[in-house]
């Protein structure tokens, strides 16, 4: 089961993607949901978190959409992994040391029960790594690598729909 999934995924696009907006406009969560082709409920859900979270602001209105709430240099990957799916531990230690058949229930040895199974303690490091990674790294740094991957046609293709879509929306 992967404790890091789509909805993380998709939080980090829809703040990429908000980079790609030109200044002066700001995609609604329609023009975001249906750049990724998803279901506009699910972005307006994922977008309240990224806001509760500080990292997005919403304007209504027809002028109104969403932006950046911080420069991306300042908005790291752990900060909307967290905002995305919370702050949950990626181990769940289920004490198995303690169930072992070499002793009955009303008698097992102390180390059986005491201090942090060798196995959660390992599990921890590897997520305390992995948390100090994910908030080393910023949405300014995974943009820099997506921007080096993409074409010409691509990085003006995409200012032009968020543009498009703004225009459409204020002649509505």
């Amino acid at each position: 089961m992967a404790f890091y999934g789509a909805r993380v995924e998709y939080a980090l696009h829809t703040l990429l993607n908000l980079t790609f907006a030109p200044g002066g406009t700001a995609p609604s969560a329609r023009d975001l949901a249906d750049f990724q082709r998803l279901p506009v409920a699910f972005m307006r859900k994922l977008l309240t978190q990224l806001e509760k979270a500080g990292l997005i602001e919403g304007t209504e209105g027809v002028r109104g959409g969403w932006r950046l709430a911080r420069d991306p240099k300042r908005i790291s990957a752990l900060e909307v992994a967290e905002a995305a799916e919370g702050r949950t531990p990626l181990f769940e230690c289920r004490e198995i040391r303690a169930r072992c058949a070499l002793w009955p229930d009303d008698g097992k040895p102390k180390t059986a029960t005491t201090g942090v199974c060798e196995i959660h303690a390992v599990m921890l490091q590897a997520e305390a790594a992995m948390r100090r990674e994910l908030g080393q790294t910023s949405l300014a740094d995974i943009l820099a690598k997506v921007e080096a991957k993409r074409s010409t046609a691509s990085k003006a293709a995409a200012p032009a729909w968020f543009a498009d879509r703004y225009a459409e929306r204020r002649k509505a």
